[in-house]
C-alpha cells in the first residue's frame, strides 16, 4: 500500500509508554507523521519549532494535565486541531474537555477509523490553503475560510468552530439557502441515519448562535425547517426572528 505524506504531524501526548507507542504505529500505518511525547514540556519544545500539528492528548498526564494543555494551546492557536484521547469517559468529563477547547472527545478503547477520521478533517482544516490577505468579502455573507477553518461573519469577526460546528455549517453553506434534510446534516458529521441526533443538533447550533453573537454582535441566521431540517438565510445579519429558534 502506498501512503501519502502527511502535510502536517500529529502529536501524541501519553505518559503510559506501551499505549503511545502502539497508538504511533496505527497512526503511522494510516499515512500520518506522528510524534510522540510523555509530558507537556516536551511537546511544548517541540511546537516551539514545529507549530503545524494536530495534537491528541490524554488528560491524566504526570505533571501539567491534559486539560491544561488543551486550555493553553487554544488560547494562543484558536485553529489547531485537539482531540483528547482518554480513559475518562463520565459525561462532565467529556464536557470539560470540549469546554476547555478540544474539537473530539474519544474514550479509551478508540475507535481507530474514527481518530483516522477525526486527524484527517482536522489536518486539512489546518492545512488549507489560506485565502489571500485583504480580499474582499461580499456583503452579507457568511462563509467558511480555508486554512484556519474558522466561520467569518459580514463584518469580517471570526468565529472558531469545533469539528461538529465545521461539518454542520460547511453542509448548510452548501445549500446556498436551501434546506439541508436531517440526513444530510448526518452525512456531514459520518454518522448513519440511526447514529443522528436532532437534539445534539440544536444543542450545537445554539451554543454557536450564542458564540456567534458574542464574538461579532451578529445573528447568525440559522432556521429550523420543521421536520426537515435546517437552512441558513439570507437576510440581513442582525435581524431577530422567532423562526430562528423554532424546533424542528
Amino acid at each position: 500500500m502506498i501512503v501519502k505524506a502527511s502535510p502536517y504531524t500529529v502529536s501524541i501526548v501519553e505518559d503510559e509508554p506501551i499505549l503511545r507507542e502502539e497508538l504511533a504505529f496505527q497512526l503511522e500505518h494510516h499515512g500520518f507523521a506522528v510524534e510522540t511525547f510523555e509530558n507537556a514540556a516536551q511537546f511544548y519544545r517541540y511546537l516551539a519549532v514545529r507549530p503545524k500539528t494536530v495534537a491528541v492528548l490524554d488528560i491524566g498526564l504526570d505533571g501539567e494535565s491534559g486539560l491544561s494543555v488543551c486550555q493553553y494551546l487554544r488560547s494562543h492557536d484558536a485553529d489547531m486541531g485537539i482531540v483528547f484521547v482518554t480513559a475518562r469517559g463520565l459525561r462532565n468529563d467529556r464536557l470539560t474537555g470540549l469546554d476547555a477547547g478540544a474539537d473530539a472527545y474519544l474514550v479509551k478503547p478508540i475507535d481507530l477509523d474514527e481518530l483516522v477520521l477525526v486527524l484527517r478533517r482536522l489536518g486539512q482544516r489546518s492545512s488549507a490553503a489560506k485565502p489571500a490577505d485583504g480580499a474582499p468579502l461580499e456583503e452579507g455573507q457568511w462563509r467558511i475560510e480555508a486554512g484556519s477553518g474558522a466561520l467569518v461573519a459580514p463584518n469580517g469577526a471570526r468565529i472558531r468552530l469545533s469539528l461538529s460546528e465545521h461539518q454542520l455549517m460547511s453542509a448548510l453553506l452548501a445549500h446556498s439557502g436551501s434546506p439541508c434534510s436531517h440526513s444530510e446534516l448526518a452525512a456531514a458529521q459520518g454518522l448513519l441515519p440511526e447514529e443522528y441526533n436532532k437534539h445534539r443538533t440544536e444543542v450545537i447550533f445554539s451554543r454557536l448562535r450564542e458564540r456567534t453573537f458574542r464574538h461579532s454582535g451578529l445573528t447568525l441566521p440559522i432556521q429550523a425547517e420543521r421536520c426537515i431540517g435546517y437552512r441558513l438565510l439570507s437576510f440581513s445579519p442582525g435581524t431577530q426572528s422567532e423562526e430562528l429558534h423554532a424546533p424542528s
